[in-house]
């Protein structure tokens, strides 16, 4: 295994902080934002075990945007704990309140299988290290997405605020500008990649004969 430089180290010590310090401030939101606590947690253990990339995003805006849409919710989240508490406020409704935290607990769900799937090739900034088309990547070319939109709508629901719509919309732009950036990327690294983008959906899983999967070869995305 190669030697870890120090901004390995740094990003592993990052992460698990900004993990732990979201779950002090807002215990009661966990299981809306537990799916990006848990990215944060594997990318963190993801720096001392990752690959080497191939080739990393040189564009700003396209780094930009990936760290918006890494941590906007999270800084969101904590600004309105302390200032602005009732941006927060619980829905009065039990029943879109339950939908809500369904949502969450399936979106944190396939989060972790498709984080799981993608455990040596995170980063935050899009880069090209390996392929996967396994697990929920047989469906989805972004189920770790699908997964965050799917815990946030949940948040959404349970808390329909204007601020947290707001900050929805914001993250919904900015992951949509990761991925161009991303598939740009994995598609100049891996020519198999063109291949399967034409086959698997981005976001809404699609079913496919489990033939058209069959490669070995590893994909991923860098998150």
């Amino acid at each position: 295994m190669r030697a870890r430089r120090a901004s390995d180290w740094l990003g592993f010590i990052g992460h698990l902080a900004i993990a732990a310090v979201t779950v002090v401030r807002t215990p009661s939101l966990t299981v809306f934002i537990l799916p990006p606590i848990v990215h944060m947690v594997f990318a963190a253990g993801s720096f001392l075990i990752r690959d080497e990339p191939q080739r990393v995003e040189q564009n700003l805006i396209g780094r930009a945007v990936s760290y918006v849409g890494a941590f906007g919710m999270f800084a969101f989240v904590l600004v309105a704990s302390i200032l602005k508490p009732e941006w927060l406020t619980m829905t009065a409704s039990l029943s879109l309140s339950m939908v809500g935290v369904l949502l969450g607990v399936l979106g944190l769900s396939l989060e972790i299988w498709a984080i799981w799937h993608l455990k040596f090739a995170f980063a935050t900034e899009p880069a090209a290290r390996r392929l996967v088309t396994t697990g929920p990547y047989r469906w989805s070319r972004h189920p770790i997405y699908s997964g965050g939109c799917m815990a946030y709508v949940g948040l959404l629901m349970t808390r329909p605020t204007l601020p947290i719509a707001m900050a929805f919309i914001v993250w919904a732009i900015c992951m949509r500008m990761r991925m161009h950036y991303e598939e740009a990327i994995l598609s100049s690294v891996f020519p198999a990649y063109v291949d399967y983008r034409q086959r698997v959906s981005a976001i809404i899983p699609g079913f496919y004969p489990s033939s058209t999967h069959s490669t070995t070869t590893s994909i991923s995305t860098g998150i």
